[in-house]
């Protein structure tokens, strides 16, 4: 079961993960991208923009320290998480 957050706007959701600047793209409705994995057993769905996305392109896909402290992933209630997904033109599940 994933672990449950409270949200000042939606209450009590399943947590979730984005970088940073899909954090910040939610509230300015910014198109910064969209790259997900699903949620898979336990473990929350995370998110990535296109910065993001480029960046692990060019340095091998690796999820590595350095890609880490880049993205520096925010807690999310799940309906942040698709507010962030829907306010986007172009989702890319990976």
């Amino acid at each position: 079961m994933i672990e449950k957050i409270l949200c000042d706007i939606h209450g009590s959701k399943e947590m979730s993960f984005s970088c940073i600047h899909i954090a910040m793209a939610i509230d300015e409705k910014e198109k910064v991208g969209f790259y997900y994995s699903e949620a898979e057993g336990n473990l929350p769905q995370i998110a990535w923009c296109t910065s993001c996305e480029q960046y692990l392109l060019d340095n091998g896909e690796e999820w590595t320290d350095t890609f880490q402290e880049l993205a520096d992933f925010k807690t999310l209630c799940a309906d942040c998480f698709d507010e962030a997904k829907n306010n986007e033109l172009e989702i890319h599940l990976r």
